[in-house]
């Protein structure tokens, strides 16, 4: 990974362009010595929209998506849409009693204090089974939630053909499609 990351000079927002639209980005301390521009596209219909259409690009001759809840959904809902899915699948966060025998992985996404569960109902397998599956994230920052995701898609015997997320942070992942970079800030010595 090549990493993206700019001294803090303590700023209160980053402001980022992506296709077009311009965001501006609290920054959040996460760390005795570093920040993160905090983005949270849930509710932003715009945003959302104009990013799917050009992720959509990159993810044709996928068969279907795979996301994990929450933030992925409106974006992987979009992109279906355009590519004329009839279904895509959500990981979910926890195991729900409706499952039956579902696919469970562990992973620590920088965004939760403790490890996560991701887990996908098994009557889903058969939409995955086999299938050329394309990832889709909001955000890939230290890949966990990206890297369950591939497990999770390879337990259900698909095959993981393209990964894409709307931004990338901290860095760059050459298996990722992304439409913009988010730096990591430092505090400078």
């Amino acid at each position: 990974m090549k990493e993206v990351i700019l001294p803090y000079q303590n700023r209160e927002y980053y402001e980022i362009e992506v296709e077009g639209i311009r965001r501006r980005l609290p920054l959040l301390r996460v760390a005795e010595d570093t920040w993160i521009a905090y983005f949270d596209s849930l509710g932003d219909r715009e945003f959302i929209s104009k990013c799917a259409e050009k992720l959509s690009e990159r993810l044709r001759g996928c068969d279907i998506l795979v996301t994990s809840e929450s933030k992925g959904i409106p974006l992987v809902h979009e992109i279906a849409k355009i590519l004329d899915h009839k279904r895509y699948i959500v990981a979910r966060k926890e195991l729900k009693p409706f499952m039956i025998n579902p696919l469970v992985t562990e992973c620590k996404p920088v965004t939760s204090k403790a490890p996560i569960k991701l887990c996908i109902d098994g009557r889903y397998v058969p939409y995955i089974k086999d299938k050329d599956v394309g990832i889709v994230d909001d955000i890939v920052s230290t890949r966990e939630t990206l890297s369950a995701l591939e497990k999770l898609v390879v337990m259900a015997g698909g095959r993981v053909c393209k990964k894409a997320a709307i931004l990338l942070e901290g860095g760059v992942f050459e298996d990722v499609e992304y439409l913009g970079i988010l730096p990591i800030f430092k505090a400078t010595v």
